[in-house]
């Protein structure tokens, strides 16, 4: 069942950054508050297929040395590349191997989490059908896997994009050449769309300002590529349930809530009683155009019933910048910042108080209740004793957060790296990913870097001082820059970038 792109994957491999929402320890949070008991994150089975040159699997290798991990991918090449880096950083609970996921052999291995990011809409059906049997076969008991894809309707849009790019390099075989053609034609289009003022013209603007900053891998194997077939959710789900999977939620779980799109649209739905109706019916109002669903084995789970109690003996852990002025007096709305310069509006003291701890310990996990009492004990002592006690208050917001993903959750408290006694150099995990542009952190977060900032990175690898750190930067065109490697220092400590 070869993948008729192939040769495209080879000649222009996939750049991708980790997926925080494949994790295997946001997996089993999600799982455990649906009440299934996942396996331990820090002592677990992974599983990805197409997972390139590991990019996604090898941080978690790195930052998880107590879990093991395969990879599969159809490349040769890309399987090439992720061998060599594991073996430069001597990685040794990490596999990668060429395989064909329509047709390989596992024996009786099994996985306790299954990742398939960015290929189920990419191959052909009969090669989803081999999919989904796979990680039926391959699940442990309590398992999730994690199955992302282009959905229906929304990316009926996408697809008109695709099909005039298709048009556009016909007549094209090679990859570079369609690639080449496809941007000369995405430049045709921003020109000649100025002037006109149709909703269909301002939709292909927002789409164009995007492709015109992304990477060449995905604009080839978003819309160049030979097969990427979106699907609806229902027909996802009946698929996944022919393969004797089940859904569960979405891995980004505020898609499940009607409530964040308005009263009216909440009221609307609220007449499919069925969830998995439901949350098609959103997908129609929402126009979805992608999924990231999380499946399961076990035929008793009741996709959305979510037990909220259980949020509450998980831990969290949040990397949010807190206002200059922090007011733990009134109810009122204040504003922080995630890694990405979104900003969340926050209106109760004892929530605030919180996230301004978390942003303290980051990456460390505080078990909710730890969380809660320290809260209580700021909002006490330096704000209105009489606001203290509304822990429902705390509870909802953080939930809020936590289903938007600006707060995260841990099935364990902890997970803060020591911190590296200073000067201290960059990990060989953070070298070889700045020598790529990007960065990814110990909660699987990622990060793309400039080149400037790619450079900072790898100038902490051990054989400079600051003062020669400063000289590299600076001899680099940064001009202009205040360079401060004490500071730089301590952003990679944080990110878990650094070593002793």
């Amino acid at each position: 069942m070869e993948c008729p792109s192939l040769d495209a994957y080879e000649s222009l491999p996939y750049d991708r950054l980790s997926v925080r929402e494949t994790h295997p320890d946001h997996l089993a949070v999600l799982a455990r508050l649906h009440g299934i008991e996942s396996p331990d994150p820090g002592a677990c089975r992974v599983l990805e297929l197409g997972c390139a040159s590991g990019a996604n699997l090898i941080p978690m290798a790195w930052f998880l040395p107590g879990s093991r991990f395969l990879g599969l991918d159809l490349s040769a090449a890309q399987v090439d590349a992720g061998q060599a880096q594991i073996a430069r950083l001597q990685l040794h609970n990490i596999e990668i191997r060429q395989a064909d996921v329509g047709t390989v052999e596992l024996g009786d291995e099994g996985f306790d989490y299954v990742i398939a990011h960015g290929l189920y809409s990419w191959v052909p059906a009969p090669v989803r059908v081999a999919l989904l049997g796979l990680i039926r076969r391959h699940l442990n008991p309590g398992g999730v896997a994690y199955l992302s894809f282009n959905a229906l309707p929304g990316w009926h849009m996408r697809g008109m994009l695709r099909e005039m790019l298709l048009f556009h390099v016909r007549a094209l075989v090679a990859a570079p050449q369609r690639l080449a053609a496809a941007r000369e034609f995405l430049a045709f289009l921003d020109t000649g769309l100025g002037g006109l003022q149709a909703l269909s013209a301002e939709y292909l603007r927002h789409e164009l300002a995007a492709l015109m900053q992304a990477p060449d891998s995905y604009l080839y194997h978003e819309y160049l590529a030979t097969v990427n077939e979106p699907v609806l959710f229902s027909d996802f789900v009946a698929d996944a349930q022919r393969a004797g999977l089940r859904y569960l939620c979405n891995a980004e779980l505020h898609y499940q809530f009607p409530a964040s799109l308005g009263e009216t649209a909440e009221q609307a739905l609220a007449a499919f009683t069925d969830p998995l109706a439901r949350q098609q019916y959103l997908d129609f109002l929402l126009n979805r155009n992608f999924h990231q669903a999380l499946l399961v084995g076990d035929d008793n789970v009741r996709p959305g019933e979510l037990d909220y109690e259980r949020f509450t003996r998980l831990a969290l852990f949040a990397d949010l910048s807190p206002p200059r002025k922090l007011e733990l007096r009134k109810t009122k709305a204040q504003l922080f910042t995630d890694s990405a310069g979104e900003r969340h509006a926050v209106s109760h003291p004892l929530t605030r108080a919180a996230l301004t701890r978390l942003s303290q310990v980051y990456p460390q996990a505080l078990d909710y209740s730890v969380l809660e009492s320290d809260a209580q004990r700021q909002v006490a002592e330096t704000g209105d004793p009489r606001l203290a006690g509304q822990v429902e208050h705390l509870f909802g917001e953080l939930f809020q957060l936590f289903a938007l993903g600006a707060v995260s959750a841990s099935c364990h408290a902890g997970g803060a790296l020591p911190a590296p006694q200073m000067p201290a150099c960059a990990t060989p995990l953070a070298l070889a990913e700045a020598a790529a542009g990007r960065l990814v952190d110990s909660r699987h977060a990622s990060l793309r870097l400039d080149p400037l900032s790619a450079l900072a990175v790898q100038s902490f690898d051990g054989r400079r001082d600051d003062q020669a750190i400063t000289a590299v930067l600076r001899d680099a065109g940064a001009s202009g820059v205040r360079v401060d490697p004490v500071a730089l220092r301590r952003m990679l400590a944080r990110r878990g970038a650094l070593r002793s």
